[in-house]
């Protein structure tokens, strides 16, 4: 299913509507009453770019990455048994993804968004820690089991980020495990990079937005500041970024794989720190204050360049992917 112009555009303006007029608490039911997840199951490449980009575009967090990220794992319709995946339709809320936390070879933080005021842990994939390698399992959690959530304020409080704290021995019924799994994850990694880069790009669009706002409005000598070299310069760096960033978050949906997500990850996160940068010096003083948009979109950018690979590491998981192909870069898009 392919959607026209003016039905993309309806179905962004409709969640840009339920994204900044919901309660957060309630978002995960508004998405699903709205049919998000069930057009996440029939077309991806149009749920996805729709809902990340306008939660970036507006700040706004959901659960819906959650979704993204479970949807590999269970993609399989065999019976939950060692290495298979039961048949189980995730809901924009239902699902958590926890990694190890450190030296504790139990589950650590939650990468994944949690609607403000905590939710029952439910359904989880734990990422543990076992001599040094990572043991994928999927597991329902009894709501009496001793797992606590404890938000994490972080650079940005606003974001709903969460710990899965385990207290004392915890139990969780094993629903698979086993390679297929571990198969599983590396696709729910290309699915969640490829839903990063969009939000992030959502990012990148208000920072610039807000930055070309303020060098039309703001007047210096007499003219708008956007009239000097210098900002015209700065603003052309970013667009050039963000433009990038554009082409090859569309390339990881024409031609999907581990490269192109990865790709449009790093330039995504890239655009955004370099957008961030770029619009900082235009906004000049106003964008330290309080009062001024400007600093959740930057907040929000650095956590989520930081969330299944940072620019950097990305770089390196690049480089090390290129060595192992003994140096041949592939031909990534056709210009």
């Amino acid at each position: 299913m392919s959607l026209r112009s003016d039905e993309r555009a309806m179905l962004r303006d409709s969640l840009r509507r339920l994204l900044t007029g919901t309660d957060p608490e309630k978002v995960a039911l508004a998405l699903d009453e709205f049919g998000w997840p069930d057009l996440l199951g029939a077309d991806p490449a149009e749920a996805v770019p729709s809902l990340f980009e306008i939660q970036g575009e507006t700040v706004s967090a959901s659960p819906a990455l959650n979704a993204v990220l479970a949807g590999p794992l269970l993609s399989s319709s065999g019976a939950a048994a060692e290495g298979e995946i039961g048949p189980v339709k995730p809901g924009a809320g239902d699902w958590t993804v926890a990694l190890p936390g450190p030296g504790t070879g139990r589950p650590g933080a939650a990468v994944v968004y949690v609607v403000t005021g905590g939710a029952p842990l439910g359904r989880c994939l734990l990422v543990t820690d076992r001599e040094g390698r990572a043991a994928l399992t999927v597991a329902d959690v009894p709501a009496d089991s001793a797992f606590r959530t404890r938000r994490v304020e972080g650079v940005d409080p606003w974001l709903g980020l969460v710990a899965l704290e385990a207290i004392g021995e915890s139990r969780v019924e094993i629903v698979a495990q086993g390679p297929v799994v571990a198969a599983a994850w590396e696709e729910a990694v290309i699915a969640g990079r490829r839903a990063l880069a969009h939000e992030l790009i959502g990012l990148s669009r208000a920072m610039l937005a807000l930055a070309v706002e303020h060098a039309r409005e703001r007047h210096q000598f007499g003219q708008p500041v956007g009239a000097f070299q210098a900002v015209k310069h700065r603003l052309a760096e970013a667009k050039v970024a963000l433009t990038a960033a554009e082409a090859a978050a569309a390339e990881a949906w024409a031609d999907p794989g581990a490269l192109t997500a990865l790709l449009a990850k790093l330039w995504a996160g890239r655009a955004a720190r370099l957008v961030g940068k770029q619009a900082q010096q235009v906004l000049g003083g106003m964008g330290f204050t309080w009062e001024h948009p400007f600093h959740r979109h930057a907040r929000r950018a650095l956590v989520l360049d930081g969330l299944l690979g940072s620019t950097t590491e990305l770089q390196h998981e690049l480089g090390r992917s290129l060595l192992a192909g003994h140096g041949d870069v592939p031909r990534l898009a056709r210009l």
